[in-house]
């Protein structure tokens, strides 16, 4: 039986300490992932570990793409940040929405999604991210101090 908890899909190819997500922005809203993880519910922008034989921009798209079947393009480096709690180095992209309505869940994820490990990606109207658990919690911060940028975009 395979541990479905731990499965990932990439783990020989995989890149450990190095996260790419993706905010995407449709009719005033912006692509979220809701999280419940050991109990604690919070949400995070769609991303995950680039690939040894992928670009940096190719992860944000294929990651957003597993993770809620949402089709961007042309990312553009928005921020970075050390994340020393985890280690990861994370980066943070403005991609443009392509194809998608509905998110869905797709890939790893939704092999390892389970009451214990939830994941659902929806679209959150932007006046409510400040009411919102987005973690990490520097990547709120940036979405809040940009709000009024973002909702030009």
């Amino acid at each position: 039986m395979m541990d479905t908890k731990n499965f990932r899909e990439d783990k020989d190819s995989r890149i450990q300490n190095e996260r790419h997500a993706g905010i995407v922005l449709k009719d005033s809203k912006i692509l979220l992932v809701f999280r419940i993880k050991d109990g604690y519910k919070y949400y995070v922008l769609p991303g995950g570990h680039r690939r040894e034989d992928e670009k940096k921009e190719e992860t944000v798209i294929r990651e957003i793409r597993e993770e809620t079947g949402i089709e961007v393009a042309e990312p553009e480096l928005m921020f970075e940040f050390r994340n020393y709690k985890n280690k990861n180095l994370d980066f943070y992209y403005l991609c443009k929405w392509r194809a998608g309505e509905e998110p869905f869940l797709d890939g790893e994820e939704a092999i390892r999604n389970s009451d214990e490990n939830f994941f659902e990606p929806m679209w959150v109207d932007l006046n409510a991210i400040s009411e919102k658990n987005i973690l990490p919690k520097f990547a709120k911060e940036w979405l809040e101090m940009n709000l009024v940028w973002l909702k030009s975009e």
